[in-house]
């Protein structure tokens, strides 16, 4: 199973972990990926676009993500908690 690790130490907002994500990862259909939660949850829970295939995602130093887009943060591991007993992709937050 492929791993990737998102280091959220420099990132402090959506738009910002969303290009660590694309780069980090390099998902399927990545120009297509709508860049917010709702296209997160599909891509990882249906395969559509931004798919990583099946991985486990690793996000860490997420102290100046919480800190300045919160409940963008919120809504990240909510999908990941959502998600993961079926989709695949398995993301752990430290």
């Amino acid at each position: 199973m492929k791993t990737y690790q998102l280091d959220c130490a420099q990132i402090s907002s959506e738009g910002d972990f969303w290009q660590l994500y694309l780069e980090t990862v390099r998902p399927d259909g990545a120009e297509f990926f709508g860049r917010n939660l709702s296209a997160f949850r599909d891509a990882i829970s249906g395969g559509g676009p931004g798919w990583p295939g099946e991985c486990r995602i690793t996000v860490v130093h997420t102290e100046n993500l919480q800190r300045q887009a919160g409940q963008f943060f919120n809504g990240l591991q909510r999908i990941a908690g959502e998600v993961a007993e079926y989709s695949g992709v398995s993301i752990v937050f430290e």
